[in-house]
């Protein structure tokens, strides 16, 4: 049982180190942050391997590594909702292990949701003179969530003729 704990710890901090190393592989485009790389797709892993509890854990430290090696502060609720929070909501997919793909697509919806009220909350005012900040931010964060919602997608579809990936008992 000890040993079930301790791989999964060591499964958690590994996807979120190799999912902060993928999103530094990434397309950047938008001013106040936004980008698409690979970097959601191992939280989408060990959460479909291991639970909603380990994908949690995995995206909220992904979060901080984000937070910690080039996070942008403005208020104290603005990193939650810009960096544990939203990745910490991939893990979401992990409530679906028998349909994958939906997991990955609720994992992503809570992400983008987060996002979504950062952006009003605190990131309103970049919205253009008259647009609704609620539009602005669906817009701008659905501009770079949408590219990398299909990314992973397309990569968890690939995985899973790799059955092992998702079998947490095929190491041990």
């Amino acid at each position: 049982m000890q040993n079930i704990k301790v791989q999964t710890l060591v499964e958690v901090s590994l996807a979120a180190a190799v999912a902060w190393i993928l999103s530094q592989f990434a397309v950047r485009w938008l001013p106040q942050g936004g980008s698409v790389s690979l970097g959601m797709v191992p939280i989408f892993v060990i959460a479909l391997r291991r639970g909603p509890r380990a994908g949690m854990a995995a995206g909220g430290l992904l979060g901080l590594l984000k937070l910690l090696f080039g996070g942008y502060v403005l208020h104290l609720l603005q990193v939650v909702f810009d960096y544990p929070l939203p990745f910490a909501l991939l893990g979401l997919a992990g409530f679906f292990p028998a349909r994958p793909l939906l997991g990955v697509f609720i994992g992503s919806c809570g992400r983008f949701l987060s996002h979504v009220i950062a952006g009003v909350a605190f990131w309103g005012a970049y919205a253009p003179e008259g647009v609704n900040p609620w539009v602005y931010s669906v817009l701008y964060n659905g501009s770079y969530m949408v590219f990398e919602l299909l990314l992973s997608l397309v990569i968890i579809r690939v995985l899973l003729s790799r059955k092992e990936l998702f079998d947490a008992e095929s190491l041990g």
